[in-house]
């Protein structure tokens, strides 16, 4: 990835709410006792996964015992495969034999491990325990890598189960992706990841004048870079704050975050020529991480344990599945969409699928993949094809609560009938539909090979519960729009009070509607807390054995309202790849209306191709003409280079300038390239623009002018442990080689290059961002990253970051606190110094403006 260097410069978000509004077991942590004190037990939770038949007895033991264990910690090394490869290999040789030395009661203690379901060692967790850890100063050093290289984009804190979805979406760069419900953001890391592919090899290689197979491994046509997409979705404002902050240390040009009820996602126009229809994207992977129970975080999430009830996981099926057919619609014929969640109920899995199958027509339109022989390593369970819904029952909200367990649908529908006439107070949840329970095929033909899904239990590998469910599109889907329950039943009503008062043609407002906020909605319905010692009496019915032959269609069917779904494709390129589709139209549930301008929205505006100001930057940095001038962006609504400039993709570009006026959620897009260098004397620079640590490895192979080498690794140190060392016009620096060639150039930014070199032990190529001050130098990075080098490549744990400018004010400072009779003397101190008049007032400036330290990313434009 272009990381600058590897200093992506922000700090790790931490946590993850994982239901997303999914009740019971996802909601927020809220709990106001120590997490080990909870009593991990929950009676109707263990009756339902005891009794459903998920497992044999004395392997769901094992799995409830482990279930009930702290879930051990994990991570991940991202980046570049090379890049990864590099800093994995410092952890398992500096930190791995360190801890494995020690030994607790006699005994050694564990080491993190590799997690053997991954290839190339890039996935590690640590089950060695608190007390352990706590008394070994090994762990504290590890302790200190990790979150360096975390804040750095090096390493990703990540659950192992969470890992997994991205892997079977077999993405390839150049592809375009869709990450419906993203946040934070670890997936779609991964996916970006993935889009990147090795493109900064294959584009270094381009520039120097090689001879590169662009097509090879994905789709490089772009001078070596990948012309893949990311568009990464969540529907929540600080959800989706929480995925920007995440993916912005990817420096990926290649992404595109969203603000979208995932279920109506909007269709995403592209440009059309000569008088053609309008023509819409498609995707070809799509990834449905969809809002969920959450009950297979019970390992980390103590509400499971204090709240969960059946209600959590009916309340979501039918957003689940409304989310799974919008992204099957919007999917491209031939593409591959993955269902996931981290809830280990059938209603929530299974069940969704098949539905969704059965909306879209069956198997002939829509099929589950084998990938049995994906990930060999990891230990996985077949789907189910056979599962039983748990229900609660209560005469009145306060009353005892009576658990039932059905088979099928119209065992429950017999049951329901049963209490109505037996006991009318009885409220059953209003959420359970046919979609609930197995599918029974008509045919052999037609059956929905439920048994291709993937479960993984957390006793299989020491982690949390997942459902994985890999879905190839075979044909178009021109079919019913699944519909909110409660929005179909509303809408019945308003079309029918419309028909006594008006023309019965004409639409009621209501028609053909889904509520935007239809998460909140289904999460906050019938999720009443029944944990505790409450009696309950388990009611199982039995399956008769007249439904042992084929539903009726109608059963089979989900509530829905016709609308015409399928819209013409384009490749990333522009060309049609579906020409039989031009009579599509944007379907009416995720119709766009143009926004007014508001002070909350994000503007994105690109500069013209001949801007002068992106001119002179180039000219001076000896920017090839092959280099693209036309994707460079601003954010200010006069689309001025202001403070920040931008770079894009090309396809991002396509994206955004065709859809910012037509209502869609853009809330980041680009990478920072250049921001603007404040300084007084303007005539110091021909370019006042400083390279970003964001963009810098993206614009670095096509420069001819303003490069520093820098061979040697004290030098380095040097520059990384110093903040504006001085730099003497003539003799020596006392910065080795970069001094050396720093002296030859003018004032202004430019780019060091530091080489990989195993015999000096810097693991991987780096490029990192200098000043040239007039009397000093500063590489524009921040003291965290600073740290974190000096940890990685000098194993320095606790090196004080000099700052020449910052200590120089602080004892200008300190002497002018003095009496008047020092004063003279202070004067004479300033004066003793080895730079000129001109050079102490430039350094000064720069203390002032830098305040003790570099900014690097100032947020806003002007």
């Amino acid at each position: 990835m272009a990381r600058g260097g590897r200093g992506g410069g922000r700090k790790p978000f931490r946590g993850k709410g994982r239901g997303r509004g999914g009740g019971g077991g996802g909601g927020r942590d809220t709990r106001s006792e120590p997490w080990s004190t909870i009593e991990r037990k929950n009676e109707l939770f263990e009756s339902y996964y005891r009794m459903g038949g998920f497992l044999e007895e004395a392997e769901f033991e094992e799995m409830w015992t482990t279930l009930q264990a702290d879930l051990p910690n994990s991570f991940r090394f991202t980046g570049t495969k090379s890049d990864a490869l590099a800093v994995r290999e410092i952890f398992k040789t500096r930190y791995i034999p360190a801890i494995a030395e020690k030994k607790f009661e006699g005994k050694p203690v564990p080491p993190p491990e590799a997690v053997q379901a991954f290839p190339d060692e890039l996935v590690w967790h640590m089950k060695t325990h608190k007390k352990v850890i706590r008394r070994h100063a090994p762990f504290a050093d590890f302790q200190k890598f990790l979150v360096a290289e975390a804040a750095s984009g090096n390493i990703s804190r990540q659950e192992v189960v969470s890992m997994i979805p991205p892997h079977f979406l077999d993405v390839k760069p150049g592809m375009v992706v869709l990450d419906m419900c993203a946040a934070p953001g670890s997936k779609s890391a991964q996916l970006a990841e993935m889009i990147h592919g090795d493109e900064e090899e294959r584009v270094t290689r381009v520039a120097n004048g090689e001879s590169v197979d662009l097509s090879a491994e994905g789709d490089y046509s772009d001078d070596g870079r990948s012309t893949g997409l990311l568009i990464a979705n969540d529907t929540d404002y600080k959800r989706a704050g929480m995925l920007v902050h995440q993916v912005k240390r990817l420096n990926f040009p290649n992404l595109i975050v969203t603000q979208h009820d995932a279920s109506i996602f909007p269709s995403i126009e592209l440009p059309s020529t000569d008088g053609r229809k309008k023509q819409y994207l498609k995707y070809d992977r799509i990834l449905a991480d969809v809002p969920c129970s959450g009950d297979g975080t019970a390992r980390k999430n103590p509400n499971v344990w204090q709240k969960w009830t059946p209600k959590d996981g009916l309340g979501l099926h039918n957003l689940q599945l409304r989310i799974l057919f919008r992204g099957l619609q919007m999917l491209k014929k031939g593409g591959r969409l993955v269902y996931s969640t981290c809830s280990m109920n059938p209603v929530e899995n299974e069940a969704v699928v098949a539905a969704a199958i059965e909306a879209c027509g069956g198997t002939s339109k829509v099929q589950l993949v084998d990938c049995s022989d994906h990930l060999p390593n990891l230990k996985r369970k077949p789907g189910l094809n056979v599962w039983k819904v748990l229900d609660t029952s209560s005469v009145s909200a306060a009353g005892e609560k009576t658990a039932h367990m059905f088979t099928n649908w119209e065992a429950y529908q017999k049951a329901k009938a049963k209490y109505e006439v037996e006991e009318p107070a009885r409220q059953f949840s209003t959420k359970i539909t046919s979609g609930c329970f197995p599918p029974i095929p008509k045919s052999p033909e037609e059956r929905i090979p439920l048994e291709r899904c993937i479960r993984v239990y957390p006793h299989q590998q020491d982690t949390g519960g997942f459902f994985i469910a890999i879905i190839e599109k075979l044909d178009d889907i021109k079919i019913a729009q699944i519909q909110n329950p409660e929005n179909a039943a509303k809408a019945q009503r308003s079309q029918a009070k419309a028909t006594t008062t008006t023309d019965s043609s004409i639409p009621t407002p209501d028609e053909n509607v889904i509520e935007a906020d239809a998460t909140k909605e289904d999460a906050d319905n019938d999720v009443p807390d029944v944990a505790g010692a409450l009696k309950r009496k388990l009611e199982e019915v039995e399956e008769p054995a007249s439904l042992k032959k084929a539903k009726a269609d109608a059963d089979a069917a989900p509530e829905s309202t016709e609308v015409q779904t399928e819209e013409p494709i384009l490749a990333a390129n522009g060309s049609a790849t579906n020409g039989s589709n031009t009579q599509a139209a944007t379907p009416k549930d995720a119709r766009l209306k143009p926004e007014n301008q508001s002070q909350n929205k994000e503007y994105f505006e690109y500069l013209a191709a001949d801007d002068e100001t992106v001119a002179s930057i180039m000219d001076f940095f000896g920017i090839s003409s092959r280099f693209p001038r036309d994707r460079f962006m601003v954010k200010n609504k006069e689309g001025l280079s202001l403070n920040k400039i931008y770079y894009t993709s090309a396809f991002a570009k396509t994206i955004i300038t065709q859809n910012k006026d037509r209502g869609m959620k853009f809330i980041h897009c680009g990478v920072v390239m250049f921001v603007a260098h404040k300084i007084k004397d303007k005539d110091y620079t021909h370019a006042p623009w400083r390279l970003q640590n964001e963009g810098i490895r993206i614009l670095e192979p096509w420069a001819s002018k303003r490069i520093v080498k820098c061979d040697k690794k004290e030098t380095l140190h040097q520059l990384v442990m110093e903040m504006f060392p001085k730099l003497p016009k003539e003799g020596p620096t006392g910065l080795g080689e970069v001094g050396d060639q720093l002296q030859k150039m003018d004032i202004g930014c430019c780019f060091v290059r530091v080489e990989k070199d195993d015999e000096q032990g810097i693991p991987f190529r780096m490029v990192l961002p200098l000043w040239r001050h007039p009397g000093s130098a500063n590489l524009m990075v921040d003291k965290d990253d600073r740290k974190a080098m000096l940890l990685r490549l000098f194993n320095e744990k606790d090196t004080q970051i000099i700052n020449h400018v910052a200590d120089k004010a602080k004892a200008e400072a300190d002497q002018k606190a003095k009496d008047e009779e020092d004063a003279a003397d202070a004067a004479d101190v300033k004066a003793d110094g080895d730079v000129s008049d001109g050079e102490q007032a430039d350094e000064a400036m720069i203390a002032k403006e830098e305040e003790g330290d570099v900014d690097i990313d100032m947020d806003g434009d002007a």
